[in-house]
């Protein structure tokens, strides 16, 4: 994966090279043929010249077209993601799980009461069970669905809050979607400079909440679509997961 990933990185410097090679070589071997008079010489140096042009223009639409390439920042966003998870399995759950029509992939966090399992690492998230009678464990903090739309959702749950059944929230909230709110707040303090934008003017990220609170739909369609903006799209993820840590 790592092999195909640096090539991939890697494609416009050696089609530009490949090309850059048979095209002087062409230049160089009419130059023979045709001898090296003056004019043949500044024939020569004119069509270099244009070789160079295609080049330019050649690279320019390579990286319009990488730019504008969804599944360039999916493919980068889904590697850094499993990373992260990798790094947080003793909080998240590592296994998608897919379910529903929207066939979206869900992401699980551990509920307050078992926080503490970052530290004591008894055992993975992913051997937590989700729920037992009326108490749950773990919580879904985050999906994903690229098919339909191009935004990343993370789940809030009240357990992700309070240690038992009808606890009360962290003061001052008052209700799941008041904490949302400050996170969707928090979230755009934070990280809306710091995307890179199809269109200057567009910087900004849009937030839609849910109703009840428990959803945060954050679009990702103004952004361009590089690796860059895929790390940092992790990055918030790991933002949203402190901000919960620290108000649990």
């Amino acid at each position: 994966m790592k092999a195909m990933k640096h090539y991939d990185d890697n494609l416009e410097k050696y089609l530009t090279a490949i090309f850059g090679t048979i095209g002087s070589l062409a230049i160089i071997i009419n130059l023979f043929i045709k001898g090296w008079s003056t004019e043949n010489i500044m024939d020569g140096l004119v069509n270099l010249a244009g070789l160079l042009v295609t080049i330019v223009v050649f690279l320019i639409a390579m990286k319009t077209v990488s730019r504008l390439n969804y599944s360039n920042f999916k493919k980068a966003f889904e590697e850094y993601l499993q990373e992260w998870i990798d790094q947080n399995r003793y909080l998240i759950d590592e296994v998608k799980r897919k379910e529903g029509k929207e066939n979206k992939e869900f992401y699980y966090m551990l509920t307050k009461p078992h926080h503490n399992n970052v530290v004591l690492q008894e055992k993975i998230a992913t051997d937590f069970p989700i729920k037992e009678g009326f108490v749950w464990h773990k919580g879904v903090f985050l999906y994903t669905d690229f098919k339909e739309t191009e935004e990343i959702t993370i789940g809030l749950n009240k357990s992700f809050f309070i240690s038992k059944r009808g606890g009360e929230l962290p003061k001052p909230f008052k209700e799941l979607k008041d904490i949302a709110n400050e996170f969707g707040e928090r979230i755009k303090e934070h990280f809306e400079d710091k995307f890179e934008y199809v269109n200057k003017p567009d910087s900004g990220i849009p937030i839609k909440i849910s109703e009840d609170g428990t959803r945060l739909y954050i679009s990702i369609k103004k952004i361009v679509n590089t690796k860059d903006n895929a790390k940092i799209a992790i990055d918030m993820i790991e933002y949203v997961k402190t901000l919960i840590i620290a108000l649990a």
